[in-house]
């Protein structure tokens, strides 16, 4: 029997994705039909069902992409998008700005972890969450057209709170994106307004940079890193071999150079004082701490000492603590005038609750037109990588959706395999 957080949890809809649950509800049929049966037959069929699913799916994406394109140059483009068969049958979903190979994709994927040949466990949230990846990667290869890759970095690039050292496996596949003259960047919610915290944070990936002879010194300033959402933006620069801050004018666009300073303040006075009541209303540990930043404010985890074991430990809020706060503070601020004129970002940490002044999608659009002003880098193009893709409310790369293509992950681990792919190994795996 599953335990009851999980149950909770399933039943969460601002933690489902609509177009991940509608394809597991497609493969439930050919499951329930074909599925009882070990006979090699048997689950040879079941597997060509699977795939035919696919086949399926990826047809009404592609006609989402076509659409897409046609939208993007007319006036009733919600009115075009809203008339698909896939936005009809999954109102949620958002805009696909390359084709998807599922079929193929889901092939590499039985083959890796024997999905058609479950007979108890029907294709999971995970199951498709990876075969949207490789189909994801596997198109990209095949354009052979990538010109910016965003990241993450919590439980992206390096663990929780964590950071990028030298001996990091993520760095090597970093500095391949680079030395292929690929533009880089860490595109997080972390928003500090000076260089030396960034530094910190991945100086594994700052001396082997340095270090690297190979990479020339203008491929090396490809890479970049975008804090606070889309807010603060500083480039890698070889002849100093740091990280320096980049004038707000010379990258912030429309419509984020719009907004008024009133506007941005009153929202996080708004937001300031929400957080101020949870710690009441909620029960929250008293050492709970609420720290105000020039474009974001949040809400952390204290420290307590503990007499027994004599050591300092963190004293942490719960899941549900966590998410009503989010919730509350999207749905209120949605509600206010200021914060209707500008964008804002409220998500959880794992730990922590903020609300962001911007968006990822503001700040992956502000580094595509950065890189080439004069030949802005496409959606296609460019690939978001992240962990946190549940739905707006909740996450903060959600949003990069709108921005560009994405790959699903849930760990540092899965971001090393998956640039793996993305740079070398891939092709052997699609010769099925």
């Amino acid at each position: 029997m599953p335990s009851r957080y999980r149950v909770e949890y399933q039943l969460k809809s601002h933690r489902k994705d609509e177009l991940i649950e509608w394809i597991k509800g497609l493969l439930a049929v050919p499951f329930v039909l074909h599925s009882a049966s070990h006979d090699p037959a048997a689950r040879q069929i079941l597997r060509q069902r699977y795939a035919e699913v696919f086949v399926a799916v990826e047809a009404l994406i592609d006609e989402q992409v076509s659409v897409g394109k046609l939208a993007r140059q007319s006036e009733d483009r919600e009115f075009l998008v809203g008339r698909t068969r896939l936005a009809q049958l999954v109102p949620s979903i958002g805009p696909f700005f390359t084709r998807l190979p599922l079929r193929q994709a889901f092939l590499h994927e039985d083959h890796k972890r024997a999905i058609s040949a479950r007979t108890m466990v029907s294709p999971s949230f995970n199951d498709i969450r990876h075969i949207l990846n490789s189909a994801q990667i596997l198109q990209m290869r095949e354009c052979h057209d990538v010109r910016l890759v965003t990241f993450d970095g919590d439980v992206t690039l390096y663990e929780d709170g964590g950071s990028l050292t030298a001996t990091s496996k993520v760095v090597p596949f970093l500095l391949s994106l680079l030395r292929s003259g690929i533009c880089v960047g860490i595109v997080t919610a972390a928003g500090y307004d000076e260089a030396q915290k960034y530094m910190e944070r991945l100086f594994g990936l700052m001396t082997s940079l340095k270090d690297d002879t190979s990479i020339s010194a203008d491929f090396k300033r490809n890479l970049v890193v975008l804090g606070g959402e889309s807010n603060y933006l500083f480039r890698y620069e070889p002849s100093q071999h740091e990280l320096v801050s980049i004038e707000n004018k010379a990258w912030i666009k429309p419509p984020m150079c719009h907004w008024s300073e009133s506007d941005m303040t009153e929202t996080l006075d708004l937001a300031e004082s929400l957080l101020r009541d949870f710690r009441t209303t909620l029960n929250l540990p008293e050492e709970s701490t609420i720290i105000r930043k020039p474009r974001a404010v949040g809400i952390v985890p204290g420290n307590r000492w503990n007499p027994e074991t004599k050591r300092t430990i963190r004293v942490k809020m719960d899941r549900e603590q966590l998410e009503e706060m989010v919730l509350t503070l999207q749905h209120r601020l949605e509600d206010f005038a200021p914060a209707r004129r500008i964008q804002f970002s409220c998500f959880d940490g794992g730990s922590d609750v903020w609300c962001d002044i911007g968006g990822k999608d503001l700040g992956v659009a502000a580094l595509q037109h950065y890189f080439d002003p004069y030949n802005p880098i496409k959606p296609c193009q460019t690939m978001h990588i992240g962990d946190q893709f549940a739905p707006m409310g909740s996450a903060n790369d959600f949003k990069a959706r709108l921005s560009g293509c994405t790959l699903w992950i849930s760990s540092p681990q899965e971001t090393v395999e998956v640039l793996r792919c993305l740079t070398a190994g891939f092709d052997h795996y699609f010769q099925t």
